[in-house]
Order: structure tokens, then C-alpha cells, then sequence
């Protein structure tokens, strides 16, 4: 078991089932259809794709209207236990996987073959070499031809969140209900992400800038962490 194990079961056994009580509990409508036109072109509709750190599994379901067959992953038991009985459905299966043991990346992908991957938000609590067991993992789930998209907070995210947790009300609450029991994103270089993908066998697409709509203030209003986007390939992809 890695640190990352009891640190998210411990937070989905504390987070109540009420919509929108984590920052990241967003409206599939805003992120996986908002992003089908950034990762829609990578992810061949022929393999599986893998929702990577699927948390309750909403936007699994969402990814599971354009692709027929969509597999949540989590570190967390408790993560997969709320998605399969909120978020399951035809094509959608749940498994827990751990980045950090890439030995379970491999045999999963010697159950289903190449997979498309889609990771929102699960890579910047990671330490240097965790980055690189987990990019590893990652490269052994997509193959020699599966595509990827990463949605990810920003290096700087981690002084907006701090920045964010001094203040009052709702924003404060919930970053501060996250981050009492996981990590803040590590402060590491812009292209860290991109340079591990690469030695890892991925050949980048696009990245750049996008905000982070998380948690909704009083009249709909969201704050917006800074973050970023990869679409990516294996090297034996068209």
C-alpha cells in the first residue's frame, strides 16, 4: 500500500454524499463533454479508455456516453464504492489501482490490452520519483498505442490554494476539508509533467493553459485554479 491509499479512503469515508462539498465535484457538462473536443481525436473508440483517479465515477459515466467501454480506476476503496453504486452503467466497470505500484498498471493491461487514458487532477500531489512510478504506470496502461489526455493543476496552484484556505466562507471550507487529509500540489517545475511523459514513451500533442472550475460560491460563481492540459500519445499511435 502506498501513503496515497489511507490518505484518499480516509477522505471519501469523511466526505459527505451531498453534491458539491469537494472543489472538484463539478458538472461533467464543465469538464469530460467540455474537454471530448480536446482528447475525442487521441482516444481510439476501439480500445477501452480509463478514467484515472475516478473518484465517485461521474465523470466516468460521462466519458461512458461517448466510448463504449469505460473503466474507473481509484487508489481508494471508498472512492470505488460510492461510483459503483452512484455511477455505474452499461460499458462502465470500477477497479482499484495504485499509480505508484506500476506492476498493477501492467497486469491490468495485460487483462484489456491498450487503453486511452484520461487523468484529471491526480498527478500534482506526487513527489519527484512518485511522478515517475506513476508516469510509468500510465505508460504501461496506454501501450504501444493508446492516447492521452491530463487535466492538471498548475505548479502554481499551490499558492492559490493557499491563498484560498486564509480566506473565509465556502472556498476556504472545502479546500480546507481536502487538504487537511491529502497533500497540496507540489511546487515543481511548468514542464515537469510533460519532460516525464516523454522519457516515458509519450509523444506530446498540445498543452497549454486552461483554468480549473471548482467550487461554486453563492450566486454560481466558480473558482478557478490554475491548471493545465497535455493531450498526448504512445509513440505506436497514429
Amino acid at each position: 500500500m502506498s501513503r496515497f491509499e489511507g490518505m484518499w479512503d480516509r477522505f471519501w469515508t469523511d466526505l459527505s454524499e451531498k453534491p458539491g462539498t469537494s472543489p472538484w465535484d463539478v458538472d461533467p457538462t464543465y469538464v469530460a463533454h467540455a474537454h471530448l473536443h480536446l482528447f475525442g481525436s487521441v482516444l481510439d473508440p476501439s480500445q477501452p479508455v480509463i478514467d484515472v483517479g475516478c473518484g465517485d465515477g461521474a465523470q466516468t459515466a460521462a466519458i461512458a456516453q461517448h466510448f463504449d467501454r469505460v473503466i474507473g480506476v481509484d487508489v481508494a476503496p471508498q472512492a470505488l464504492e460510492r461510483a459503483r453504486k452512484h455511477h455505474a452503467g452499461p460499458g462502465i466497470q470500477y477497479e482499484q489501482l495504485d499509480l505508484l505500484h506500476p506492476e498493477q498498471a501492467a497486469a491490468l493491461h495485460d487483462r484489456i490490452g491498450d487503453a486511452g487514458l484520461y487523468v484529471r487532477t491526480v498527478l500534482h500531489a506526487f513527489t519527484p520519483d512518485e511522478l515517475k512510478l506513476a508516469v510509468t504506470s500510465l505508460a504501461h496502461l496506454a501501450g504501444e498505442t493508446g492516447g492521452a489526455f491530463f487535466y492538471e493543476l498548475a505548479p502554481t496552484s499551490r499558492d492559490f490554494i493557499l491563498g484560498q484556505l486564509a480566506g473565509n466562507g465556502a472556498p476556504a471550507e472545502k479546500f480546507g476539508f481536502v487538504f487537511e487529509r491529502v497533500p497540496l500540489p507540489e511546487a515543481r517545475e511548468e514542464d515537469a509533467l510533460q519532460r516525464e511523459l516523454a522519457a516515458a514513451g509519450f509523444d506530446i500533442v498540445s498543452t497549454a493553459p486552461i483554468d480549473y472550475q471548482g467550487t461554486v460560491l453563492a450566486g454560481g460563481h466558480k473558482v478557478n485554479v490554475p491548471a493545465f492540459f497535455v493531450v498526448a500519445r504512445a509513440k505506436g499511435a497514429r
